[in-house]
Formats: structure tokens, C-alpha cells, sequence
């Protein structure tokens, strides 16, 4: 498999100036092993180190970052703490299920969980069981394809070709040891949470973290496309946000996935679901590179452009606050919605000092706004807007029900 450039939401890795996945594992394949066992370093200049994700969790938010960094603050992020992380590679994403479990994710495959609301962080997960798991995986698709009943030859042929290919691919990565970064992370409770990355990985746990499955496989995702970022419908169908404008769909109740094309060839980062009133339906709005935006009212059946701002950049997350979805673009340009995407205003305070951004969260009781990226975290006031911040949430509203499904399970 050729090496694809790796974004997270604002083409996050380009922050670190790394041109691609397979550069990247080279340059650093000496230190990798290192970084992943190694505790992060103390420091005192953490709000204003690179920090890629911030979320409500701990003792009210907790960001995290570079080298491990993991942050929580108490007091709406006038101040933070350092927080004990057991390693010191690139953490990408973090949620919580509650006050005290939580989980990050990051590069290196590393999937770190806190049952103490974040003061403590102990490693559930790294990329060299992921890199087990998919190469299980792969096995077992190569002989199903060689097994499989009588089909036309080309198509026989096809199949056995793609698992072969993956199975190589799979192979290729337990030799590089723990290289592919996770990105993204969902959790339903404290006991179900599902984690994606690069390379179409896709794993979920339903013990809080003592067994992950590989669910990658289940995708119809034979390219191997990277995983940037998840959400849920009100009928409990996960949603993958991917590469070359593909959303992954899973239907909870017939326990299955479906491939939904925006027709868009660039990265998506995120889809949100905008509840439908009353109960009405429901709109995804899926956001990415380049200041692309689609939105559907048929669960993913059609997609049409909408537009926030033509001068907006990567939009690098969208969250819900009421009724309103709001949208943040790398370059700080911050737009909402209340009409579920059918048009866009700028949200106060419009736009975000200059830098690059990777994240935000609206704190209700301080009514602040507090996003992260390139230069640690910066906190501005909605009071003075008259922002209603009630009802905030990164997903969906509703408590969905993860898809079952038959992935292989690793300890």
C-alpha cells in the first residue's frame, strides 16, 4: 500500500510537518517503541504546548496533545494540571463516559483509559495488539475468499487478489511495529467505546477497555482508507467520517455496514447528527478539508453541498449546542446553524485569534468557548453574545445502541 499523507481533522499531523504515514514510521521507527513506553515528560508549559483535542470529563475538561500531555482543568480552563500519562507519543482525541472513566487515543495505536477522572491513566491498547488483530483478520478473509462458493472467474479472482493485498499490508505493519495513529474516539457508556485511524482501522471494546475487537474488516473498505472521525444516529447506526468523501454507516439493528458516498474525492473529519424536531428527520452534516461541507436528510442515501463560509478553511470539528450546530475551521473562522444546515452564521465571537485549530468545547456554567490546537488552549467569553449553550454534546443526544458485530477480540 503506497503511503497516503495522514490528517486529523485540520491536517493535524501537518502541524508536526509529516508529509506521510510510511516517512513518518522511518524517521522515527528507532524511537517509536520508546515514545510509546515511555511515561510523558513533566511540564510546566502545557496549556500552551501543540494540543489536539479538549473534551468536558475529569473534573470539567481535559485536553490533550503532544508527547502524551494530558491536561484537566476544574475551573473552565482559567487554569490547568498536568495529569500522569504512562506515554509520550501524540495523543489525538480523548471522551468521557462520565466523571471519572474516560479514554484517549493516539498515535502508535495507544489507547489510554482513566477510572478516576483522569488524575490516572493506565494503557489498554497499543498498535502492536492492533497490528495482531488485523493481521487475524486479514488470515481468515484470504481463506474465505479461496473458500468462497463458485462466482464469476474475474470476480473470484478480484476478491482473492484484495485479501491477499491485505493480508500483505497487514504483514507490512507488524514488521514497522506500532506505527498507525488512532484519531478518533466514541464513547456510548463506561463500558462501550470505539476507537478508528489510519488505515481503515476500526476497533471497540464492551468491557471498558479489557478486550478491543477489530471491526476494520467489516467495512466495505478495500483501499484501506483512513478513519477520521465518529458519530452515532438516533437510530444507534455508528458513522465514520473517511478519506475520499466516503462515510461508513452502521445499521444497529440489521448489524451491518453500508458505504455512503458524498462525492466529494477529499477527507471528511467528522459527521454530525442533527436531530430532526419533534422528532421530524434528522440531517448529517459531514465536514472536512478545504471548507467542504455536505448535508443529508436521508440518512446518507444523497448528499448536496452546503456552504458556512466561502473563505473557511479545514472545518476540524462540529458539535451541538441546543439547537444549534456549531463548526470550527482550522483557521479559527467559527459559524453555527439553526436551521440544520441549511444556512450559516457566524457565531460570536466570529473568529478565533490566528492560529492553527484542531478542536473546541463550549463550557456551559463559565459560558466560555475554549478551542485547542497550535499553541495550547485559548478561552474566550460568549456572555456578552447571549449564547445559549444549553444542551451541548459532541454526537447525538440520544442513547444509541453500538452495532453488533462478530470482530475478532483481543485482550
Amino acid at each position: 500500500m503506497h503511503a497516503r499523507a495522514i490528517t486529523r481533522r485540520s491536517c493535524l499531523l501537518r502541524l508536526l510537518g509529516t508529509a506521510g504515514l510510511a516517512g513518518f514510521a522511518r524517521a522515527e521507527a528507532a524511537a517509536t517503541l520508546d515514545l510509546l513506553d515511555r511515561p510523558a515528560p513533566a511540564t510546566t508549559r502545557g496549556p500552551s504546548r501543540l494540543l489536539l483535542d479538549i473534551t468536558a470529563g475529569g473534573p470539567g475538561l481535559i485536553a490533550v496533545g503532544e508527547m502524551g500531555l494530558i491536561l484537566a482543568s476544574a475551573d473552565g480552563g482559567t487554569s490547568w494540571q498536568q495529569q500522569r500519562s504512562p506515554t509520550s507519543v501524540m495523543l489525538t482525541a480523548a471522551a468521557f463516559a462520565d466523571a471519572r472513566r474516560g479514554w484517549a487515543v493516539g498515535h502508535d495505536g495507544v489507547v489510554l483509559g482513566t477510572d478516576d477522572g483522569g488524575a490516572t491513566w493506565r494503557r489498554q491498547f497499543d498498535g502492536r495488539q492492533a497490528n495482531e488483530a488485523v493481521l487475524a483478520s486479514a488470515r481468515d478473509a484470504l481463506a474465505a475468499a479461496r473458500a468462497a462458493p463458485a462466482a464469476p472467474a474475474a470476480q473470484a479472482v478480484q476478491a482473492v487478489q484484495a485479501a491477499e493485498d491485505a493480508l500483505a499490508s497487514a504483514e507490512d505493519a507488524i514488521k514497522a511495529g506500532p506505527s498507525r495513529p488512532l484519531l478518533a474516539v466514541h464513547v456510548f457508556d463506561a463500558r462501550r467505546v470505539m476507537v478508528a485511524g489510519a488505515f481503515g482501522q476500526l476497533f471497540a471494546t464492551e468491557d471498558g477497555g479489557a478486550h478491543w475487537r477489530y471491526l476494520g474488516g467489516e467495512l466495505s473498505n478495500p483501499e484501506g482508507l483512513h478513519l477520521y472521525g465518529l458519530g452515532v444516529n438516533s437510530q444507534g447506526g455508528l458513522l465514520v467520517a473517511a478519506e475520499q468523501g466516503v462515510v461508513f454507516v452502521a445499521e444497529a439493528a440489521a448489524g451491518r455496514w453500508r458505504r455512503s458516498e458524498t462525492g466529494y474525492a477529499g477527507n471528511l473529519h467528522g459527521v454530525l447528527v442533527v436531530p430532526g424536531e419533534a422528532g421530524g428527520t434528522e440531517t448529517w452534516l459531514a465536514y472536512g478539508f478545504n471548507g467542504h461541507l455536505f448535508r443529508s436528510v436521508d440518512r446518507g442515501g444523497r448528499w448536496a453541498a452546503a456552504s458556512a463560509s466561502p473563505s473557511a478553511k479545514t472545518w476540524v470539528q462540529a458539535l451541538l449546542a441546543g439547537n444549534a450546530a456549531w463548526l470550527l475551521a482550522e483557521d479559527g473562522h467559527l459559524f453555527v446553524t439553526r436551521d440544520a444546515g441549511q444556512s450559516f452564521q457566524p457565531a460570536p465571537p466570529g473568529t478565533l485569534p490566528v492560529r492553527r485549530y484542531a478542536g473546541f468545547v463550549l463550557d456551559k456554567p463559565g459560558g466560555h468557548l475554549l478551542a485547542v490546537g497550535q499553541g495550547g488552549v485559548q478561552r474566550l467569553s460568549l456572555q456578552r453574545a447571549h449564547v445559549s449553550l444549553q444542551g451541548q454534546t459532541h454526537a447525538n443526544p440520544h442513547a444509541p445502541t453500538p452495532p453488533r458485530t462478530t470482530g475478532k477480540t483481543t485482550a
